[in-house]
């Protein structure tokens, strides 16, 4: 600093000018708030420890929006468009049921047993708001179970029994919980971990129920917040009828495709259904979402980056030059298996009656081949794990070991946390007894319905899931993207029980859902600590939402199953476009690969395929080799170049099509880089409520297609939009004389070159 500024004299005051200013600074204190600048913007640092939470009006309006939620949630598993079920629906719609009932609902007491509560206890509050909320948000999923419960049913025809099946949706559901409440004081107290999602919630319950700052904040033309959402929600949800319903070309808008649509390798390469979807457009809002809005800007720009890299560049190169046999299999993105030729494998030709590999049998014909695309999209997922945990323990391992070492009561605790020890804790034994019964009961799903786990390969599941929590979940609430456990389970059991692809996939759901409840559980518990919710309501609320979204899941799952199968499990393909089997198909790809082929044969490092080792290594070292260079050259955030997020996007594919990365990187730079940097007022104000506008609005879309135009309800209520340019099908029942409804590929195989 110049001198300049170093010697500036002094400016003279008078006495009374500084006594006002003394009285000033005593009378406006500066308030304790978030170090963290997000939700610093966003996050209330007051609260009200006299509001009930569980009540009467809790348990009624949770259960009915719970059932809805994984009914609709369940329903678009087996969607092409990964929409799902939105949570400001049910925000929306339980804040006019509870005010509802908190006017017409008598104030008498009701006894059940040794247990009193009132039917109406007071004013519909937000505190119960939330809490409805959550338990719904832990309802409203796709249990990864039903991947086995589907698999087995459509490619093995077995379909284990009702009971069987609740049961393993319920414990793979519940097994999580333990691991939260062990881990919450280093995953939820930290003001570092922010679990991003959950501050368009908070903004919106605050919002509705108009408190603190929200309930004189104006909008434009003077609108209350609510208003603003209102118009935003109505147009989305307008809008959304013309992708969704009349028009689903607009889905998938590839429109380079267009140039040459017969071609081959323009299919390859430019189609979203079946390619890599190079510059391709979507104009439906449930492929871009909300959280491109507000998810950190560095974390999008390494996941839209890994799948550019994938999809856009090694995709083209691999297919145009039959890397790896990349064009014989047919198609450059599936999870399929084939013989060397191209033709398809079926597993059943080799399985003894308990669904075990016939060693013999295999041994004796050509040997099974997958994508050469999928084989990396493996590599990828190991360099997402190990990169994973590379990075948290480079870039954040000192500050894990200072809250693991400090927990809570710590001289930087957090405001929010502080605020939070009004309430009585859940005792860490609450936890650990959930725990125990939960293992119990999955070793027991596992011995008496046959699913070829023993106990102690369950044990090692759930030991495995136990290991990598705390990095992955780490890395989620910091920023806002994590990999799974799906792929280093389905290795482990892959050696530990080779030729046993049910047992394969049972080892992956408990593992990986071990982990992957635990995370949601955590981020609930982290909006909870937001909204100041008491812990022993979220105990509560989450395990009633997981068990009665279980139920609806599995019921749901067995009605769509029976009315789709033959578009599920590839037999026929849906000429809309809008029902696929696709990630059902790639889960039993995984326990083929895996559990009935194992990995031994399949990536035996001299084989075809060993190069997908490799990525545990990559994903070990560029960490360390970043990490060094932001000692080297600590002005650059060498941090934000995360390999883990990178090779997550590299992976897209199993999860979906690659659909929406063009206009999701667009929406995330207005966002995140523009409006965020130059006009941070304008974000603040409008960013949030606007994301649950559109999310909410395209979800209302989504809802009414499904149980009234779509036939949800009743087969007789579904309504066909006439065949026209930007849905076209013909009388038979497909899209001659294009492949797919993006109006790319030859029907037939009537292709024109490229071939």
């Amino acid at each position: 600093m110049s001198d300049k500024y170093e010697h500036e004299p002094e400016k003279a005051v008078d006495e009374k000018g500084l006594e006002a200013q003394t009285i000033e600074a005593i009378e406006e204190p500066e308030v304790e708030n978030s170090k963290i600048e997000a939700v610093r913007l966003v996050v209330p640092v007051t609260d009200d420890p006299t509001l009930v939470a569980v009540t009467f009006r809790f348990w009624v309006i949770s259960f009915l929006f719970s059932v809805i939620g994984s009914v609709i949630q369940q329903y678009y598993f087996y969607r092409s468009t990964s929409g799902s079920f939105s949570i400001f629906f049910v925000n929306l719609a339980s804040y006019a049921i509870g005010k509802a009932m908190a006017r017409t609902l008598p104030s008498t007491s009701v006894s059940l047993g040794g247990f009193s509560f009132s039917l109406n206890p007071g004013p519909f509050n937000i505190k119960e708001h939330c809490l409805i909320g959550i338990a719904v948000s832990t309802a409203a999923g796709a249990a990864y179970a039903i991947d086995i419960l589907s698999a087995t049913d459509l490619f093995l025809d077995h379909r284990i029994g009702a009971l069987g099946s609740l049961l393993l949706i319920i414990t793979t559901q519940c097994v999580g919980y333990g691991m939260a409440g062990v881990l919450r004081k280093y995953l939820v107290y930290p003001a570092e971990m922010v679990w991003w999602s959950n501050l368009v919630q908070v903004v919106f319950y605050n919002a509705m129920h108009k408190t603190d700052d929200f309930a004189n904040q104006k909008m434009i033309r003077g609108w209350s917040y609510m208003k603003y959402f209102w118009v935003f929600c109505g147009g989305m949800f307008i809008w959304e009828f013309i992708p969704q319903w009349i028009a689903p070309t607009l889905v998938y808008f590839d429109w380079l495709c267009w140039i040459n649509p017969f071609n081959k390798d323009f299919w390859a390469i430019f189609s979203s259904i079946s390619g890599g979807g190079v510059l391709a457009m979507s104009f439906d809002w449930t492929s871009v979402g909300g959280a491109t809005m507000y998810y950190p800007l560095a974390a999008q720009l390494c996941n839209y980056g890994g799948m550019i890299v994938n999809y856009w560049i090694l995709l083209p190169i691999m297919w145009m030059t039959n890397a790896l046999g990349t064009k014989t299999m047919g198609r450059p993105l599936t999870s399929r298996l084939f013989f060397e030729n191209g033709t398809g494998f079926d597993i059943k030709t080799v399985l003894n009656s308990d669904f075990t590999v016939n060693d013999a049998a295999y041994n004796a014909g050509p040997q099974a081949n997958m994508s050469p695309l999928y084989a990396i999209g493996f590599m990828t997922s190991f360099i997402a794990l190990a990169g994973c945990v590379s990075h948290i323990i480079c870039f954040h391992g000192k500050d894990l070991w200072r809250n693991w070492r400090q927990a809570i009561g710590g001289e930087d605790e957090d405001i929010h946390t502080k605020l939070m020890q009004v309430y009585p804790e859940v005792p860490q034994y609450w936890y650990a007894i959930f725990y125990l019964i939960m293992a119990g009961l999955s070793i027991m799903v596992c011995e008496v319905y046959d699913l070829q786990l023993p106990w102690w390969g369950l044990i090692i599941s759930l030991v495995l899931g136990w290991l990598l929590t705390l990095p992955i979940c780490a890395m989620t609430a910091i920023t806002g993207f994590g990999p799974g456990l799906n792929v280093i389970t389905e290795l482990v059991c892959g050696y530990m029980l080779p030729g046993k692809p049910i047992a394969n996939m049972v080892f992956k759901c408990y593992g990986y859902m071990a982990m992957y409840q635990c995370m949601n559980l955590l981020g609930d518990l982290k909006l909870g600590h937001y909204m100041k919710i008491p812990p022993r309501s979220m105990f509560i609320a989450q395990f009633w939402g997981t068990i009665v979204g279980g139920i609806f899941n599995y019921l749901t799952m067995i009605l769509i199953i029976d009315s789709q199968r033959e578009v599920l499990n590839g037999d026929k393909q849906d000429p809309s476009g809008l029902w696929t089997g696709q990630r059902v198909q790639t889960f039993w790809g995984s326990g083929l690969i895996y559990g009935a082929l194992g990995p031994a044969r399949m990536f035996a490092l001299d084989g075809k395929y060993g190069f997908v080792y490799l990525g545990f290594l990559i994903g070990f070292v560029i960490p360390v080799i970043l990490w060094g260079l932001s000692k080297k050259f600590p002005s650059i955030q060498w941090s934000k170049f995360n390999v883990a997020i990178i090779a997550g996007g590299m992976g897209a594919f199993p999860n979906g099509y690659v659909v929406g990365v063009l206009p999701s990187l667009i929406v995330a730079l207005i966002f995140q880089y523009y409006i965020f940097r130059y006009h941070k007022g304008w974000w603040k104000k409008y960013v949030f409520i606007l994301s649950a506008a559109l999310d909410t609005g395209a979800a209302f879309t989504g809802l009414i297609i499904f149980l009234f135009l779509g036939g949800g309800i009743s087969p007789k209520l579904s309504v066909t939009i006439p065949s026209w340019w930007a849905n076209h099908y013909t009388d038979d029942g497909d899209n001659a004389p294009f492949l797919s409804i993006d109006r790319c590929g030859a029907a037939r195989g009537a292709w024109t070159g490229g071939v």
